[in-house]
C-alpha cells in the first residue's frame, strides 16, 4: 500500500528477451523496442542494463520486484499470446510458480492465439481447467503458416466462437493488447474501433483495452464513454509518470473527463518497468494548474488515485480488498516490509553469457 491505498498491479509479466526466443525478426524487433522503451521512460535508479535486460526473468526476480521492493499487494499475471513471433514471452509457468509462492497475492489470466482456430479453443478450455485462470489476454497479431496475421474483435468466424467459449467458462474478463505497437509491424492492427463490435455483441463481457492512451487517446476516451463493458489498462501507459508526468496527466484527464474514472486500472507494466517506480510516480502525480483551469480535468484526489490503484479492478473481478488485506496482514510480505523496501532488481543477476541483443543494444 501508499498512503492507505491497495495496489493491484493489474498486468505484470517475466519476459525472457534472449535472441533465442526470438522465432522470426519480428520477435527479435519486439524485444528490441521494448529495451527502449524501458531505458527511455524509466528513471535512471531503476533501470536495467542491457546486459541484465536481456535474460530469462523468473519467478524469484518478478516475486522480489512486486513484493519485496515494493508497494504491490496484489499482481495479475499475464502471459503474451504471440507463438509465432517468440517462442514464449512471458512464460505462464513463471506466473504458475509465482502464484504458488505467493497464493493470496497473485492471479492468473490465460492467452491464445484465436488465429490458430480450434487449437486455441482447446487451449482455452485446458487453461481454464489447469490453471484456474480469471480473465483472458490476447494479442492482434500472430505469425500463422509463415504470414503475419491480424487479429479483429469483429471477426465473427475467428474471434466469436472465443468469446462464446469464455461465457461458457464463467471467464468475464478479456484483455487485448491494443495501442502500443512494437517493432516493424503495421499500425492498424493496434488500433481500437474493432473492439466496439465485441464490446456491443457480448455486453455481457468486460472488454480490458491494455495501453490505453499511449495511442488513439481520442478514440479511446469516446469508445470507453460509450460502452459500459470496456474498460483501460494503464499498463506502459502509466510509465510516463515516471520521465513525463505531464504527458500522463493528460492521459488521465481525457479518461476522466470522459467519465472513465471508475473504468481506469493501474499496472506497472513489470518486468518492462519497476513497480515502485512507476507506483510512486502516480501516487504524488498532481493535475497540472493549467489543465485544470484550461480543459476542465479535475483534480487527481486520494479518492480517484485508490479507485486506479485498486477499487476499479477489485470492483470488476469481485475481489474483497478489505479481505485479501486481512489475509495478508501478517504474512512474510508484510514482516519483511515492515523492515523497509529492498534495493530496486535485487534479485536479478547477471546472465552466464551475454546475450547478442545486448551487445548490439550496448550504445543505449
Amino acid at each position: 500500500m501508499i498512503d492507505g491505498m491497495f495496489i493491484v498491479d493489474s498486468i505484470v509479466h517475466a519476459f525472457d528477451s534472449r535472441l533465442a526466443n526470438a522465432i522470426t525478426r519480428y520477435g527479435q524487433a519486439i524485444f528490441e523496442s521494448a529495451q527502449r522503451f524501458q531505458w527511455n521512460f524509466t528513471a535512471p535508479q531503476y533501470r536495467i542494463e542491457p546486459a541484465r535486460y536481456f535474460q530469462r526473468i523468473d519467478a524469484e526476480v518478478l516475486e522480489a520486484a512486486l513484493f519485496a521492493e515494493s508497494q504491490v499487494d496484489l499482481a495479475i499475471f499475464h502471459t503474451v499470446p504471440i507463438w509465432g513471433f517468440i517462442k514464449d514471452f512471458s512464460p505462464a509457468s513463471v506466473g504458475l510458480e509465482l502464484r504458488r509462492r505467493q497464493p493470496d497475492r497473485v492471479r492468473l489470466y490465460g492467452g491464445i492465439s484465436p488465429l490458430q482456430g480450434q487449437r486455441a479453443l482447446d487451449d482455452l478450455d485446458r487453461q481454464v481447467d489447469e490453471w484456474g485462470i480469471i480473465g483472458l489476454k490476447l494479442y492482434p497479431m500472430d505469425v500463422i503458416d509463415g504470414e503475419v496475421r491480424a487479429l479483429s474483435l469483429a471477426d465473427h468466424d475467428i474471434i466469436y466462437p472465443v468469446l462464446d467459449r469464455c461465457r461458457r467458462h464463467g471467464i468475464k474478463v478479456v484483455a487485448i493488447h491494443k495501442a502500443f505497437p512494437l517493432g516493424p509491424v503495421e499500425m492498424d492492427p493496434f488500433r481500437v474501433n474493432d473492439i466496439d463490435y465485441a464490446a456491443r455483441d457480448f455486453p455481457d463481457l468486460a472488454f480490458e483495452v491494455v495501453h490505453s492512451g499511449m495511442a488513439f487517446l481520442e478514440e479511446s476516451a469516446l469508445q470507453v464513454g460509450r460502452f459500459d463493458n470496456v474498460y483501460v489498462n494503464l499498463e506502459t501507459t502509466a510509465s510516463l509518470a515516471e520521465l513525463h508526468p505531464r504527458k500522463f496527466a493528460n492521459v488521465l484527464g481525457t479518461f476522466l473527463a470522459a467519465g472513465a474514472g471508475k473504468k481506469l486500472f493501474w499496472s506497472s507494466g513489470a518486468t518492462n518497468s519497476h513497480p515502485r517506480a512507476v507506483a510512486e510516480a502516480f501516487a504524488a502525480l498532481e493535475m497540472p494548474p493549467d489543465m485544470i483551469d484550461q480543459l476542465g480535468y479535475p483534480a487527481l484526489t486520494p479518492d480517484i488515485k485508490a479507485d486506479v490503484f485498486g477499487r476499479n479492478y477489485a470492483r470488476l473481478h469481485g475481489f474483497d480488498l478489505d479481505a485479501i488485506a486481512r489475509a495478508t496482514a501478517g504474512d512474510a510480505v508484510s514482516r519483511q516490509r515492515a523492515a523497509g523496501l529492498d534495493s530496486p532488481w535485487s534479485k536479478l543477476g547477471w546472465p552466464d553469457e551475454i546475450d547478442p541483443l545486448a551487445l548490439k543494444a550496448d550504445g543505449t
